[in-house]
């Protein structure tokens, strides 16, 4: 009777199994416009040149999905941003703009623009962080896009603090539980430095300065560490604003003056809502983490505990001659004091390769946590093959920092991606950002369809890490 129990208890867990199996990610044929999991937006078609990037993407209240990026579609012209608006099929929302689409320019003669973020309002209007060069001197710009996609007035362009410019370099931003902005960007003294520095700071829905924060308004993070004197160059990788309204920084920060150039790596801070340190968090506010890898931080992330999450790329140069840049993800975790989570991966580092035989060249550029904790990482992985190229890559970890090997199609916790527009002129195909979305994971980047031709590119994936047959 025992093994009969038992024989019929495993029977009901496999036919369990296998119906959960069939009922996930069967095609649905009102979504997409490319191949199953996957939609191609050409925002602006022009034969000549049309390089569309997409690195943001926001779930609407209402289901439908806002897709964001750059456009050049001319040659010698600057670009602008553009955002599309999907309906819950994956096709354009045509009532979204122009046929679905807005391009925005958010101030004349704007060179090297960047779309920081996308953040969305209780209207169902979006806020829309920018930064670019205008008049050889970088800004940091916010525009804000109605719900049927119109721009209300001009752009405001954001000053930066007293006595420091903005630099060149990406930019991010968040909303707080008030619906204020929280924006993060790279800073820096007029003249020229070897260091870099990094500002905080806080501005109302209407982009004007919340002088009860920080320093009038912002405050600068000028180095991950304590060792006095020491010139850091710190780059952007995420800010988030944590469960008790902390304000969660992570960064890349390198040694560098004029006779050193540093071993880059992992970096947070911690503000308090006031937008002063947090001294109950690492040492000071800050933790560095200590490792002689080089790593580049590309994405942040906070779980439950109000843990980081920081995923990005580990570098090694291999010892042959010439020596060869190898490059993988690279994950690490810091918990709610500010301490390296030395459970996590290994020793408190998690790095992943995608391809055995060759050499390792994919990079994390994007983080999203699935309601049960596990941490889902996304970017590119390098192709084989004489053309070269990259794949939409992404792999899935356990909360403390093992590996998924039920995520994928291969057992191996690996997602990677072809999507193979441009045949002859190398596939750069990337993962920008990705979030989790109605029990799925939708994930945006760029597709290369051809010379001077990107397109934005769409995939979602069922929460098994398979592409979601039902969106194409």
């Amino acid at each position: 009777m025992h093994r009969l129990h038992t024989a019929c208890a495993g029977l009901i867990l496999s036919i369990l199994a296998a119906l959960a199996s069939a009922g996930d990610g069967v095609y649905d044929a009102s979504f997409g416009n490319h191949a199953p999991g996957v939609s191609i937006i050409d925002v602006v078609s022009n034969p000549a040149i049309s390089i569309d990037s997409a690195n943001a993407v926001l779930a609407l209240p209402d289901g439908n999905l806002l897709v964001g990026g750059t456009t050049v579609r001319a040659s010698g012209q600057p670009g602008e941003l553009s955002l599309v608006r999907l309906d819950a099929s994956g096709q354009r929302d045509a009532s979204f703009g122009d046929g679905g689409k807005i391009l925005i320019t958010p101030a004349p003669g704007i060179t090297s623009l960047q779309l920081g973020a996308l953040l969305g309002d209780a209207a169902g209007g979006v806020h829309v962080l920018a930064s670019g060069v205008v008049d050889h001197v970088n800004r940091l710009l916010l525009c804000h896009v109605d719900a049927a996609g119109t721009v209300e007035g001009a752009c405001v362009n954001l000053p930066a603090p007293a006595g420091l410019n903005f630099r060149f370099g990406r930019a991010a931003a968040t909303l707080d539980s008030q619906g204020r902005i929280v924006t993060l960007a790279p800073v820096g003294i007029p003249t020229f430095t070897w260091g870099q520095d990094l500002s905080v700071a806080r501005w109302h829905a209407d982009g004007s300065s919340d002088t009860g924060f920080g320093n009038n308004g912002a405050t600068t993070i000028r180095r991950f560490d304590e060792l006095a004197g020491q010139t850091t160059f710190n780059t952007v990788a995420g800010v988030r604003v944590d469960t008790l309204g902390r304000i969660v920084v992570a960064a890349t920060s390198r040694p560098r003056s004029a006779t050193i150039d540093g071993v880059s790596t992992f970096a947070a801070a911690r503000l308090l809502a006031s937008g002063q340190p947090d001294a109950a968090f690492g040492d000071g506010g800050a933790r560095l983490l200590p490792t002689p890898a080089m790593l580049e931080a590309a994405a942040l992330a906070l779980d439950a505990d109000d843990g980081l999450i920081i995923g990005g790329s580990h570098l090694v140069n291999t010892p042959t001659s010439p020596p060869v840049l190898q490059s993988a993800f690279a994950l690490a975790r810091i918990d709610a004091d500010g301490n390296i989570d030395s459970g996590f991966g290994d020793a408190g580092l998690r790095r992943v390769v995608f391809r055995s035989g060759m050499q390792p060249d994919d990079a994390c550029a994007a983080l999203a946590i699935q309601p049960d904790g596990r941490i889902v990482a996304a970017g590119y992985s390098r192709a084989p093959g004489s053309t070269g190229g990259f794949d939409l890559a992404a792999t899935r970890l356990w909360p403390d920092g093992r590996l998924d090997t039920g995520f994928g199609g291969a057992g191996n916790g690996r997602f990677i991606g072809p999507i193979d527009l441009a045949d002859g002129f190398g596939n750069l195909d990337t993962i920008a950002a990705i979030r989790w979305h109605d029990q799925r994971l939708i994930a945006v980047g760029s597709a290369r369809s051809g010379y001077d031709q990107d397109e934005f590119v769409a995939i979602r994936l069922r929460s098994d890490g398979l592409l979601d047959a039902g969106f194409e």
